[in-house]
């Protein structure tokens, strides 16, 4: 289901990011086990930890640190972005790891842990004429 903002944008993936009114911002989206403490991005109907029913919605931190990485150089059907590019791994500070191209970035100068946020890109349109928004990663500070 979309959220479309004020402004006719919509998120690319709304069960993981929701956009403010403007879309201007996103936050992430998941979900923490209120028996064991696991946070995953998205939203379960159980606890992949412990198997607990008991969860709760919870805004995550759009910043974290880079996990994993590895530069595309043959990139998979449809893609429209530069070539070679950077898929990121970037772990929140509340557990989840979300995967999404790193930009504005020289490949040679990537390090893991380097201090991510999350910025937003504007896509292609959908069928219905909105904007769709994506969620990459930046450096911090770039």
């Amino acid at each position: 289901m979309s959220q479309e903002t004020q402004s006719g944008k919509v998120s690319v993936a709304p069960e993981r990011m929701r956009l403010n009114e403007d879309g201007t911002e996103g936050v992430f989206l998941g979900t923490k086990c209120n028996e064991c403490g696991l946070c995953v991005l998205g939203d379960s109907v159980f606890c992949v930890r412990c198997t607990s029913g008991d969860l709760a919605a919870v805004d995550l931190s759009s910043d974290g640190t880079l996990y994993s990485y590895t530069i595309i150089h043959a990139p998979p059907a449809g893609w429209k972005g530069l070539v070679p590019y950077v898929l990121g791994s970037v772990k929140l500070p509340e557990g989840p790891q979300v995967l999404s191209e790193v930009i504005d970035l020289d490949p040679e100068t990537i390090e893991i842990d380097m201090p991510m946020t999350m910025v937003l890109r504007a896509g292609e349109a959908d069928d219905e004429g909105r904007e769709i928004t994506l969620y990459k990663w930046q450096a911090m500070g770039a």
